[in-house]
């Protein structure tokens, strides 16, 4: 049967998938055709436990959201149907987060970051093949100098500890952001916290064997390796994002064949959304618009996503 896998109401802190599997509890579902009654709490919800589920990670304003969009964007006009999920998360906030999902779909209006979490359903010819999950940035890791001291960057919030340990095979795009707003290329301090929350809190959980990691070095275009017609020299934009995020390079590896080999438990990729420009409207406010980029990085980040699905 299958069922339907919820969180708890405290943050869990573990740094290993044993820990993970104490803390997750199950509803049992009498019939899976029946509308599945969500509890109206605030606790994101998996109910599909089959399909693989996509998990973008990365820090607020690291530019998760666009991401999202261009790549719906890309499976919609390449015969995909794309459609949010309006049984994860039960709340009005959600439901406006999806409508403005939605609306970024058909136009080239960013979002403008105020959407925290996302799930969208992904179907070829009827059948669903994938979930995209986006969830809080400050969830993955926060720059928060009071929540830092209660030790938010020490735990991690039930919802994602039951995703994280829940049957779905999964694939985790961990974004490499040097150059957004708060900069992770001069801000050494926040940029080696992240790669170690990482690899202490999630990376011990995550099934070696069956799930990706891609790390992905987003807004390629602003540096001198790419711009948005696409990357003119990976191997070199690899090299820069191995200077910065030793600790990720280093340590996500695995030994094969007895031993004798040691590969990397990863693949990298580029990615820029497009260019983006501020506009304002009538009434003084602003937004930005942006000018989409090259197939190429949605297309390469797809193909690597279902790879081993």
């Amino acid at each position: 049967m299958p069922t339907i896998v919820t969180g708890g109401d405290n943050p869990l802190n573990f740094t290993a998938k044993e820990n993970l599997s104490q803390n997750v509890t199950s509803e049992t579902v009498v019939n899976p055709q029946e509308t599945v009654a969500v509890p109206k709490t605030a606790t994101p919800t998996i109910v599909n436990q089959q399909v693989p589920i996509v998990i973008f990670v990365g820090p607020a304003a690291s530019g998760k959201s666009m991401i999202l969009v261009r790549l719906a964007k890309y499976l919609h006009h390449n015969g995909y149907t794309v459609k949010t999920d309006p049984t994860f998360l039960d709340t009005p906030e959600y439901q406006e987060h999806c409508e403005k999902f939605n609306d970024a779909l058909a136009t080239t209006t960013a979002l403008d970051g105020t959407v925290k979490f996302l799930l969208v359903n992904v179907y070829k010819d009827g059948r669903e093949i994938a979930k995209l999950l986006e969830a809080p940035g400050e969830d993955f890791y926060t720059t928060d100098v009071e929540k830092i001291k209660m030790g938010a960057n020490n735990n991690v919030e039930p919802y994602l500890a039951t995703i994280i340990t829940s049957n779905n095979p999964k694939s985790y795009v961990v974004l490499l952001d040097l150059d957004s707003e708060i900069s992770y290329r001069n801000n050494g301090y926040h940029r080696e916290s992240y790669e170690r929350r990482f690899l202490n809190n999630f990376y011990p959980a995550i099934d070696k064997k069956r799930d990706r990691i891609i790390l992905l070095y987003n807004k390629i275009d602003k540096t001198m390796f790419g711009s948005i017609n696409g990357c003119d020299d990976v191997k070199g934009a690899r090299d820069d994002a191995k200077i910065y995020y030793k600790q990720l390079f280093s340590t996500m590896r695995i030994k094969k064949f007895g031993g004798f080999l040691t590969v990397d438990n990863f693949t990298f990729k580029t990615f820029c959304t497009g260019m983006f420009a501020k506009q304002t409207d009538s009434f003084g406010g602003t937004y930005k618009t942006y000018n989409i980029a090259s197939d190429t990085y949605p297309q390469e980040l797809w193909k690597e996503i279902i790879r081993r699905f």
